[in-house]
């Protein structure tokens, strides 16, 4: 299973992909977290990402502040499906298990700084 988290910018530039390399992926503010986000809102051992063969599940460590999937606070464990986005104080990501292809980003189609310029019709002759 070829998992990540997708951390969404503003654009496609600011998006970014945080490969789940261990079968138990720890996040939270501590030096020997997979992945540590740096803001108090976290807490030091926030929750745990495990992954089994066609499996995925999300365990909150007793985090002070919670662990969301798709805007419910878990308790203890949920399941993670592709698409669901996972909230952790401020910072949200969007599950990727790698098995549906091209999950929604949250990205618009269009660069959203491109201008667009409207062509004037030139009359026919």
């Amino acid at each position: 299973m070829k998992a990540k988290l997708i951390e969404r910018g503003a654009n496609a530039e600011q998006t970014r992909d945080i490969p789940l390399t261990e079968s138990e992926f720890l996040i939270g503010r501590a030096v020997d977290c997979d992945l540590r986000l740096r803001v108090p809102a976290i807490s030091r051992h926030h929750c745990v990402i495990r992954l089994t063969a066609g499996e995925a599940t999300v365990s909150d460590l007793g985090s002070s502040n919670g662990t969301y999937v798709n805007e419910e606070r878990i308790r203890s464990q949920a399941p993670l499906h592709s698409g669901d986005v996972l909230k952790l104080g401020p910072y949200s990501f969007v599950v990727d298990l790698g098995d549906v292809p091209g999950v929604d980003k949250g990205l618009p189609d269009v660069d959203p700084v491109t201008r667009t310029l409207k062509i004037k019709e030139v009359p026919k002759p």
